[in-house]
């Protein structure tokens, strides 16, 4: 990881520290894998706006993965997403993390964009839609799905 925050100056870690301030209030997620009383896995994510949940990390210990851990905390953080409200639950991953990314895209996940970032490198954003409108059309922006879809799911709305 790049140590970006230690080329700060003093008043910009003012400044930053004032910024991160204005986050505290946000919905913020954590949930721990344990075996026994043991550690073996994590995530924590936090609301990125007002209807967006990041996925911001998760790590099950080496000798725990393969075994359908990972699967259940995506399982469960969108099962708590969607309970609170939020429509769209996003994370971003480095490329060639393919264990991870083929477990999202298998959960319902899909790839947003592609991103460089300066501290992480090359990213892959993967977005899950809990709103079927939303599903829909970005699955429409991307040419996998016809006007007809979008209309049938608006019209299906707004007899609601």
């Amino acid at each position: 990881m790049l140590p970006w925050r230690s080329g700060l100056n003093e008043d910009e870690i003012v400044r930053v520290k004032e910024l991160e301030k204005n986050l505290k209030d946000k919905y913020q997620l954590r949930l721990a894998v344990l075996d026994q009383e043991q550690l073996v896995g994590w995530t924590f994510g936090w609301q990125d706006s007002g209807t967006t949940f990041f996925m911001g990390a998760s790590i099950i210990l080496p000798e725990y993965r393969r075994k359908g851990l990972y699967s259940k905390l995506i399982e469960k953080v969108l099962e708590i997403t969607n309970l609170k409200g939020f429509q769209t639950v996003t994370s971003c991953h480095i490329v060639t993390n393919n264990p991870v990314i083929i477990a999202k895209l298998k959960h319902g996940f899909s790839i947003s964009s592609l991103e460089m970032d300066a501290v992480h490198g090359a990213l892959v954003r993967l977005s899950y839609h809990h709103n079927a409108l939303l599903k829909a059309a970005a699955k429409f922006r991307a040419g996998a799905v016809g006007e007809a879809k979008i209309k049938q799911l608006l019209d299906r709305s707004l007899e609601q």
